[in-house]
Parts: C-alpha cells; sequence; structure tokens
C-alpha cells in the first residue's frame, strides 16, 4: 500500500480541485461547518482533507503514529492535532475577549494540558478510553489584576467554539456502508438518513495549492519518542493518579504568538510518550490570508484521525481482514463567542460520522469493529465524557 514516504508531500499543506472531484463543505447550521475526508494508507499511517465551509480553504493533513503503536513516528498523532487545535481556539478567544475588555496582553503563553485514560482490553473488545477535563494556564505581563486575567482566561475558554463538544455530553452519531450497502449500525448511535457519497481514494487526485511549498513547515518534529521517553524519566511531570488498572495520556500544548499574527503550537506527549511537535496555526479572519491551517479544522481532522486508528487497531488484533476503509465526517460549530462577536459560550452539534468498509467478515462484525472504535477513541471519549475545562491559577502572573 502506500505510505506517507512514497507521496513524498509535506505533511500538512492547502490542496485544490475540491470541486472537481465532487467534494464539497456542509451547509452551515451554527456559524461554521468543517467536513473530513480520511483514506488509510500503508499500516496505521493515514492522510486527510478538512474543507471550512466558512473560510473556503482546504487542508491536507498526514498522520501516524509512534514505534510503540506500531507506526513509524513519520507525522504527528492524532492527538495532537486536537491538543493544538483546542489551544489555538482558547487563544483566539482570549486575544480577542482582551481587546474588547481594553486589557493588554504582553507576550501571552497559553498551556494547555489535555488527559485521557484507557482501561480493558482491546483484543477482546472490552477497552473503554476517557478523557478527563482539560487544564488550562495562561503567563503574559499585563497590568490588569489577577483576577482580572482569571476571569478573562475563564470566559475566553468557554467563548471557544470547540468548548461546546468538551464541556457538554455530545454523543457521536454515525452511518456505516459495507461494500457499497449503507447498513444500520446498530452498536453505536445511528445519524438519521443516507449516508454522504463514499469518497473512495477521491483525495488522493487533490492537488497541492501553488503556495503550499513556501508555507512550508507547517508542522516539525523537535524531538524523537526515544528522546521524550529519555527526558520524561529523568523528570517526569505531575499528572493525575488514576484508580485501578486505567492508563493515563497526558499531552502538554504550548501556544504562544508569533510576529505575523499566527500561533506556534508546541504539542509534548508524556505519559504514552511520543516524539514532540511544532505546528503553526492561522485564525486570521481574512481566510484569503490564511498561510496555516485555523484551530477548527485542527480539531476536526484529529478527531477523525482518531477514529480511523482505532478502527485499524481493533480490526488488526480481532484478526479481521479489511480491504479499505475511510470516514466522512462533519464538524458544526458556533463562532467564537468573542472573535465572531456573539458574546455567547462557543458549540457545537454531536459530530456526524460516515464510515466506509470493504470487507469480506460479515456485517456483524462490522459493526462490531465501528463499536470498539467509537468507544476507544480518546477524541469521541472527549466529546462523549463532560470534560468540562479547568482553568489554573498561575502564581507568576506579572
Amino acid at each position: 500500500m502506500t505510505t506517507l514516504e512514497d507521496l513524498g508531500r509535506p505533511l500538512i499543506h492547502p490542496v485544490t480541485g475540491l470541486d472537481a472531484a465532487g467534494l464539497f463543505a456542509p451547509k452551515d447550521r451554527q456559524g461554521q461547518s468543517i467536513r473530513v475526508w480520511i483514506r488509510s494508507l500503508d499500516g496505521i499511517q493515514k492522510e486527510g482533507v478538512t474543507l471550512s465551509g466558512l473560510t473556503g480553504r482546504a487542508w491536507r493533513f498526514a498522520s501516524d503514529e509512534g514505534r510503540h503503536l506500531g507506526g513509524r513516528d513519520f507525522a504527528p498523532n492524532p492527538l495532537s492535532y486536537v491538543s493544538v487545535g483546542m489551544a489555538a481556539s482558547f487563544m483566539t478567544e482570549l486575544l480577542a475577549l482582551a481587546s474588547l475588555r481594553g486589557i493588554a496582553l504582553s507576550s501571552p503563553v497559553l498551556v494547555v494540558e489535555n488527559f485521557y485514560f484507557r482501561d480493558g482490553s482491546f483484543p477482546r473488545g472490552t477497552m473503554i478510553s476517557g478523557a478527563l477535563p482539560p487544564e488550562v494556564a495562561l503567563n503574559c505581563e499585563t497590568d490588569a489584576s489577577p483576577e482580572e486575567i482569571q476571569r478573562l482566561l475563564f470566559d475566553a475558554v468557554a467563548a471557544a467554539p470547540v468548548s461546546g463538544l468538551v464541556r457538554d455530553e455530545k454523543i457521536s452519531l454515525f452511518t456505516l456502508t459495507c461494500n457499497g450497502e449503507q447498513i444500520d449500525p446498530v452498536e453505536v448511535v445511528a445519524l438519521s438518513g443516507d449516508a454522504l457519497p463514499d469518497p473512495d481514494d477521491t483525495i488522493a487526485s487533490l492537488e497541492p495549492a501553488a503556495s503550499a511549498e513556501n508555507l512550508q513547515p507547517l508542522a516539525e518534529k523537535t524531538m524523537s519518542e526515544e528522546e521524550m521517553t529519555a527526558r520524561i524519566k529523568a523528570n517526569p511531570p505531575p499528572a493525575p493518579i488514576l484508580d485501578g488498572s486505567k492508563k493515563l495520556l497526558h499531552l502538554r500544548t504550548t501556544c504562544t504568538v508569533r510576529p505575523d499574527g499566527t500561533y506556534e503550537c508546541l504539542r509534548e506527549q508524556f505519559a504514552q510518550s511520543s516524539s514532540s511537535w511544532i505546528f503553526i496555526v492561522d485564525d486570521s479572519p481574512n481566510p484569503s490570508r490564511q498561510v496555516a491551517p485555523d484551530a477548527g479544522s485542527y480539531f476536526a481532522i484529529g478527531l477523525a484521525f482518531c477514529f480511523m486508528t482505532q478502527v485499524g487497531r481493533f480490526a488488526h488484533m480481532a484478526k479481521y481482514e479489511l480491504d479499505g476503509y475511510r470516514v466522512v465526517q462533519d464538524l458544526h460549530f458556533t463562532l467564537g463567542g468573542a472573535s465572531g462577536g456573539r458574546g455567547l459560550e462557543g458549540t457545537g452539534d454531536p459530530v456526524e460520522t460516515h464510515v466506509f468498509i470493504d470487507t469480506d467478515i460479515g456485517v456483524d462484525a462490522v459493526r462490531e469493529v465501528v463499536r470498539v472504535a467509537e468507544q476507544t477513541c480518546f477524541l469521541h471519549a472527549l466529546c462523549r465524557d463532560r470534560a468540562k475545562v479547568k482553568i489554573r491559577r498561575n502564581p507568576n502572573m506579572s
């Protein structure tokens, strides 16, 4: 099968030709909509394309896993993209709200800690993944009081569009198509109506935009999996203590503002260590000037990538032969409460996922694959578990 290395493309870049390929954004419901198309590549590698109905921009992303999950660590893992999308979304609302309130923030640094857990047996189909409340802290120089900054950060997080999926219980909805025939998914909550068209390998035909090479790098590895393992062993960061047999995943994303107004996000993973990556995010309100994906597109692609990873991993462990599998996913968010001028909390609809599987294992086994993938996907759990964001008080604020 094709590998990311074979494709020889940047890990993140803009693409063109979606109209000609018959790929369109979903109809807007809340203020912004993002459609994602994902296809599986060799092993655990994947590539996907996002299309924002709000900006009209389309971006191609690559995903891999570390060697501890059987990957080749060639591209960022799915959790990276969601963590970056969350941090950038919070930063956008923070800056917009500070401006509205007349609060000057010098060199703001936003740190988001994401915690996930897993419990049970993956091969036996009993594993459950869950999400703990993310934690957010801000460090910057300001003349505002600590109480004003604490309130600013609290309100900014609430105003972020992604917060609605994290704060509220959002049970994901699914359609399932097996060998070209739509069937009732049974084991997960069904999305009413017809499935979206099967993209097959359509996204493989999309060409990089003319500016793709000039924008690089939008994702860059800063530390290998082995280096991170050694660093953590020498100085493990504080993290929640879980009960029973639960195993923790801990990611930290540090978001700073670059001179051109884009964000640089450093994503580090501690428990279940993996390589570290830096990403560029552009939440500019002028889409024609965007030089990197927006926060919503990062969040959307990571969620779809994570679900696809669980499909492939469980099928492999259960010895189910899948000839191919693909996902089309829709996200519907509000505009930001501050950046979009709404003055309200951000929210969104439940994630809508259309799954396409080609296989001879039978429909009951296909349904089982989707059930296990949903219950083991950390990011569907993030939407499902009411993981309301916690605000950390920073004693070093000046």
